[in-house]
């Protein structure tokens, strides 16, 4: 054999190996990014920012109607823990 000559089968078989390797390596790649979160945990905060914002909205909302009432805060309260548990 000459030096660097590879058979038919060893080249079939490297080029194989190669694919599946890179093949593994995008599996690997996309499954880190799901995994560390990816768009989700950013949809989340989203979510939650939105359901602050109308929270604090009917506060306002509530101190005008009622003129300061105290049980505006309570109110408040509930919307923002009902944000959390969402």
């Amino acid at each position: 054999m000459q030096a660097g000559f590879k058979p038919e089968w060893a080249r079939r078989t490297t080029v194989k190996i190669k694919t599946w390797t890179y093949a593994l390596v995008a599996a690997g790649a996309a499954y880190a990014a799901l995994i560390a979160g990816g768009h989700y945990a950013g949809s989340d905060e989203a979510f939650a920012n939105q359901c602050a914002a109308q929270c604090y909205a009917q506060e306002n909302a509530c101190r005008k109607a009622k003129a300061g009432d105290p049980s505006c805060d309570a109110e408040l309260t509930k919307c923002l823990q009902s944000c959390r548990g969402k």
